[in-house]
């Protein structure tokens, strides 16, 4: 509940506000009542009390990268005791920049608890593309495995989270096509050029939010490069190789990204958690997760 925005305020109403029992002994010099009050010092009155709460809630409009909840919170004017309540609107992505940061950070002290309720998408980075392999005459290579997703949300300390939309590890990347050649037109047997050396494709890039700062970028150098992002929800499809670097339609493909939270083609990449820390989590809803719960 609020306290009255005017008129008389009962030591009972302010009670209940702190959510202890109504009957018990309060004073306007104790600390809980000067926090409720937003009076750290100094004279206070009933009347500071008007309209206050002991929750702070603030909603979360637009996208966020690499977010730390907390500072979140402090930013929207939190006074850094209340009980906070925090919405993440619909249609918003918190997202990350590399597979090595969580999209959504909980850490730090809320005295007096926290909630999250998500109606949007966390989602961490895709994994980058493994490389296609090289050739020459002598040698194939093999393709380079692709990263593996990053981590959606890192939790600390106690909290509750209404999921009502998606919480998502990022995909892992496709590994690159592996490096192959052929015999030219005009082979002699003994010429040391008779081979095209044809260099796999790139792995394609992990699941990634619809924003570009949560995509697996391509694999591939010189030659057969993945496509450059993962799509939404889904990885993106591997490249083809290509012949001597010019192009060509060479083949074998690199491997498609994996899905939200799922691992990249060829093996050696995997999707990234949905969360870590959940033993400090009371879930009031589960919704739509992909990835580990961990």
């Amino acid at each position: 509940m609020t306290l009255p925005v005017s008129g008389a305020i009962s030591l009972n109403q302010v009670n209940v506000e702190l959510d202890i029992a109504g009957t018990t002994a309060i004073s306007l010099n104790q600390s809980n009542l000067r926090g409720l009050f937003d009076v750290a010092s100094g004279q206070i009155s009933m009347s500071n009390g008007y309209g206050k709460s002991s929750q702070f809630a603030f909603s979360i409009t637009s996208t966020q990268t690499n977010a730390n909840l907390r500072t979140l919170a402090v930013n929207a004017g939190w006074n850094g005791t209340s009980n906070v309540l925090a919405t993440i609107g619909s249609g918003v992505y918190i997202t990350a920049n590399g597979t090595g940061s969580p999209a959504l950070t909980i850490n730090g002290t809320f005295p007096n608890g926290i909630e999250l309720v998500n109606n949007g998408t966390i989602v961490g980075r895709g994994g980058n593309g493994g490389a296609g392999g090289g050739s020459n005459s002598s040698s194939l290579a093999a393709g380079s495995n692709g990263a593996s997703g990053g981590l959606a949300m890192a939790i600390y300390v106690a909290a509750s989270i209404r999921n009502n939309g998606t919480i998502a590890g990022g995909g892992g990347g496709g590994k690159g096509g592996a490096g192959t050649r052929s015999m030219t037109r005009n082979e002699t047997k003994n010429d040391p050029n008779r081979y095209y050396a044809q260099r796999g494709g790139g792995g394609g890039g992990g699941g990634r939010s619809s924003l570009t700062n949560s995509s697996g970028a391509g694999g591939g150098s010189a030659s057969g490069g993945g496509s450059p992002y993962g799509s939404n929800v889904a990885g993106s499809a591997g490249g083809t190789g290509t012949i001597n670097g010019q192009g060509g339609g060479g083949s074998p493909n690199g491997n498609s990204g994996g899905a939200w939270g799922a691992g990249g083609g060829g093996g050696g990449s995997s999707g990234g958690a949905a969360t870590a820390g959940t033993s400090n989590v009371t879930w009031l809803a589960t919704g739509t997760r992909y990835g580990s719960i961990g």
